[in-house]
């Protein structure tokens, strides 16, 4: 799953930019156009990310967008689809100041490939924007960050270490002229949820470790 936030956050409104959308480019494979919610990359929501352009003199993009339909050679029928240009990445190198985090993932389609521009409830329900949408970026709070959202996940993190941004937008430890960007304060482990009606199949995705993090931008 692209989710590396757990559902407990506490934060203020005013602490949330919704300015930018996530750069297409920076997406293993190089875009977003088969994105779903099983993919982990840095589309996913708790990821650490930078401003990659912040030029205001731009305007919505409506050019056309392949991600979403094929191209035509002829305007008539043609659909273009708005993006937002103001782009947001994760940190060019380990260290860097960040921004804050992401609050939804961004995907293009569902678990079955399924096209989400045509199902705005099922992208409701991924927690998710739109590929080329504007998606949150909290600057400040309370969040619980499930133990993928770390750097080498099987290590052990305690109360009191001051995080960092890492590779590929996860957290990772403070050292030397790294940037700080928040400071653990509770750590905890969610254990599996299985479910013996279909063979105990763990349908908590999200079982493992996982810290509270006072995150300060």
């Amino acid at each position: 799953m692209a989710h590396r936030l757990l559902p407990f956050r506490q934060y203020d409104e005013n602490d949330v930019i919704n300015l930018f959308s996530l750069d297409a480019n920076s997406v293993s494979g190089g875009g977003l156009k088969a994105i779903g919610p099983n993919t982990d990359d840095i589309n996913a929501d708790g990821v650490l990310v930078e401003v990659k352009a912040g030029d205001l003199n731009l305007g919505i993009d409506v050019s056309e967008d392949t991600r979403f339909q094929n191209g035509y050679n002829s305007p008539v029928g043609r659909n273009p689809y708005p993006t937002n240009p103001m782009k947001i990445g994760v940190p060019g190198s380990s260290g860097n100041a960040a921004l804050g985090v992401t609050l939804r993932q961004t995907l293009s389609v569902d678990e079955n490939g399924e096209s989400l521009l045509f199902n705005p409830v099922k992208k409701d329900e991924l927690n998710a924007v739109l590929s080329g949408q504007t998606v949150p970026v909290l600057t400040r709070g309370v969040i619980a960050v499930h133990s993928d959202g770390f750097e080498l996940a099987g290590n052990t993190y305690s109360v009191g270490d001051t995080l960092t941004a890492s590779q590929n937008g996860k957290f990772g430890p403070k050292n030397g002229s790294s940037i700080a960007c928040g400071t653990i304060i509770g750590t905890g482990s969610r254990g599996d949820n299985k479910d013996n009606n279909y063979g105990g199949i763990n349908i908590d995705q999200q079982s493992g470790s996982y810290y509270l993090v006072k995150l300060d931008c």
